[in-house]
């Protein structure tokens, strides 16, 4: 069965988390201006206590309840389709069942669902945790630039991401993961993704720009402003394949 709404989210979020460690956890080793502090990815996230992953520390079953839930309460009836209609009234059947299935274990699956809530509330609220000691600092950070405006001469607003594919076909990385950009100077990027350095003043604000797809466009949330003195294309771990 196909993970939805919450858990869908939730997971994709900590999966994103993993990538971004795992690709930048090493750093980056281009040259920059000695003024500026070269970041690593993480140093964007301000230090908390782990947090474990819930769903995946639950019996199948009960996982299987839980995305159950999830489906029901995540499509209300009167926004579907006559076919999603009739899965969502499949999926309440489910959940019926389940829950009667789960009180003979002692298991109580409408609060099972209340955590499941907390647990993702939580990892929702840790993503937009921003270090504020980097406002104003001028720094360094190599990434993956994501025009906001396709102009073939060149734009000064991109989003920066930290693994290449991000907010394309998943959920983007969370706010603290993703830099609005704002360069001095008109870039054109070489390819979609292109892996650069950048260089300039980090500004510790949150933003929503919408990024544009062949099928649409998305709505992405940053909680950084990267005012780019300097772009320059860039190939080693962070930046490039």
């Amino acid at each position: 069965m196909k993970t939805s709404g919450f858990l869908g989210n939730a997971r994709s979020m900590l999966r994103c988390i993993a990538l971004i460690l795992a690709v930048l956890g090493a750093g980056c080793g281009a040259a920059f201006s000695e003024a500026a502090t070269q970041l690593k990815w993480e140093m964007l996230i301000p230090p908390t206590e782990p947090l474990a992953n819930f769903p995946d520390a639950l019996p199948f079953e009960q996982q299987e309840a839980l995305r159950d839930v999830l489906y029901w309460k995540g499509h209300p009836s009167g926004e579907l389709s006559e076919e999603f209609a009739l899965q969502r009234d499949e999926a309440k059947k489910r959940v019926d069942a389940d829950r009667e299935k789960l009180a003979k274990q002692g298991v109580d699956l409408d609060a099972l669902y209340e955590r499941y809530v907390a647990w993702a509330t939580e990892i929702e609220r840790r993503g937009t945790l921003t270090e504020k000691k980097l406002d104003g600092a001028q720094v360094a950070i190599a990434g993956y630039l994501l025009p906001l405006d396709f102009n073939p001469d060149g734009t000064t607003e991109f989003l920066l991401v930290p693994y290449f594919g991000a907010c394309i076909h998943e959920p983007p990385p969370p706010p603290n993961q993703v830099i609005y950009l704002k360069s001095t100077a008109p870039y054109a990027p070489a390819a979609l993704f292109e892996g650069v350095m950048i260089t300039g003043t980090m500004r510790v604000q949150s933003e929503r720009k919408d990024l544009s797809f062949v099928d649409g466009s998305s709505e992405v949330a940053s909680g950084y402003v990267l005012e780019g003195e300097s772009i320059e294309p860039y190939h080693g771990e962070g930046g490039g394949q």
